[in-house]
């Protein structure tokens, strides 16, 4: 698959990248300097918690957030469709 257009929203700001497949969505973010929400990098604080909106990501076995099928560890989790929105603020 080819590259992915992931729209993030954080503190109530959106940018647009492009990120390789290969590359988990807060590592994109994190390249593109968006100040993304984040701790451990390996999914045990749930700091970088984050809801999609739209679009399909695969989520490292075993890091899925029970009972929010939505929301996501972004640490652990890869952009799937072509077209990906991620939305930080859940507050």
């Amino acid at each position: 698959m080819s590259s992915t257009k992931v729209i993030y929203r954080i503190n109530k700001q959106e940018n647009e990248v492009e990120l390789e497949p290969s590359v988990t969505l807060l590592d994109g973010a994190l390249i593109h300097r968006l100040d993304p929400p984040y701790s451990c990098l390996e999914g045990v604080c749930s700091r970088c918690e984050a809801k999609v909106e739209s679009g399909e990501v695969q989520v490292i076995s075993g890091y899925e957030i029970e009972g929010h099928p939505r929301r996501i560890k972004t640490c652990q989790t890869f952009p799937k469709s072509s077209s990906v929105t991620i939305n930080y603020d859940l507050d």
